[in-house]
């Protein structure tokens, strides 16, 4: 039985520079600056899609669904654990 990855998401400058309001509210941000944490990417498509766990100001949770053109992606990393990728803070 394979364990379920977890993903580190680095998106480019450019995307920021285009994307970084409407993307904030999911983004993280840790010493390499700003970055996505996802519980899935899906690589097809047109789109790159990343789900990620987001939480409302009440406290109460959901998942989003967040697609961006595939050259806004600088690169992801999957690890069995958030603590493996190393520029996602805990």
């Amino acid at each position: 039985m394979s364990q379920k990855k977890v993903f580190g998401v680095l998106l480019t400058e450019q995307a920021w520079a285009e994307l970084g309001t409407a993307l904030d509210p999911y983004a993280s941000k840790g010493s390499i600056g700003r970055y996505m944490y996802c519980d899935e990417v899906q690589l097809g498509g047109p789109y790159f899609v990343m789900v990620t766990s987001c939480t409302n100001p009440d406290g109460s949770s959901f998942k989003a669904e967040i697609g961006v053109n595939h050259h806004h992606v600088k690169m992801y990393i999957s690890a069995n654990e958030r603590s493996q990728i190393g520029f996602v803070q805990s």
